[in-house]
């Protein structure tokens, strides 16, 4: 049944292990919908979109667009009236034991035959300190999604850890970071399409490179706690990269 609440056992699991995977979640006509529109995204994506995985010497309008990233309330602004929305902060309030709200999304599209991991990070290392214990992450995937074209993999337990340095991406020109988790404790987790993948903030997650013939195409829905404030008090490694000018800016709470 779409839009389940979650069990005390999911509960539990979440806790212990910082994420959790909930199959047959999402309304099909609402993906389908939701499909529909991040491609429109892809077809614009030179207006519409940035490269995450931009690397460097390759001029702004030479980007090979291997991680597009946009948000589909560019093209579709109803999207905050879907179910879909209003769940996962409702799922995400049981999970994380608190009250969450829809902070923002991200449409994040591979393309085929792709060679860009997004590397082992945790979103509390972008978003600084304002968000410690105080974040949550769901993440839909379009199509199943495997190891094969990108699927969410997670360091078990690492929601307990704290955040660790990151640091930016050795030739990347975007601000793409990676940090170096204990990776014997990783785990993979494929979704069929209609699941959903849930991670505390502090969880260090990563996805694959899309080695496939078809786009990887997936939405993820940040939460937060209301009292949050969004981002801010950011680590000493934190940079915004503006993609529309390449250049470089420092977070004004680092100045």
């Amino acid at each position: 049944m779409a839009y389940p609440e979650a069990t005390p056992e999911q509960v539990e699991r979440f806790r212990q292990h910082g994420y959790l995977v909930v199959e047959d979640a999402i309304d099909p006509a609402e993906l389908d919908e939701l499909e529909r529109h991040c491609d429109e995204l892809i077809a614009k994506k030179n207006e519409l979109a940035f490269d995450w995985a931009w690397k460097e010497g390759e001029a702004r309008e030479e980007r090979q667009f291997r991680i597009v990233q946009s948000s589909p309330r560019l093209v579709w602004p109803e999207v905050d009236q879907c179910r879909f929305r209003s769940w996962a902060a409702e799922f995400g309030s049981q999970l994380l034991g608190t009250d969450v709200e829809f902070w923002y999304d991200q449409f994040l599209g591979k393309p085929p035959h792709n060679d860009a991991p997004t590397y082992w990070h945790q979103d509390e290392g972008y978003w600084g300190r304002n968000l410690l214990g105080k974040g949550i992450t769901s993440w839909i995937p379009m199509q199943d999604v495997d190891a094969s074209n990108g699927c969410m993999h997670f360091i078990d337990g690492s929601h307990l850890d704290g955040v660790l340095t990151h640091e930016r991406v050795e030739g990347m020109a975007s601000d793409l970071l990676h940090c170096s988790p204990d990776e014997s404790r990783a785990v993979v987790c494929p979704v069929r399409r209609g699941g959903v993948t849930f991670h505390h903030s502090a969880t260090v997650h990563m996805t694959t490179a899309n080695t496939t013939d078809r786009w990887r195409k997936a939405l993820t829905q940040h939460m937060q706690t209301p009292d949050a404030g969004g981002e801010g008090d950011h680590y000493e490694w934190k940079l915004w990269v503006d993609q529309r000018t390449g250049k470089t800016h420092v977070p004004a709470d680092r100045r």
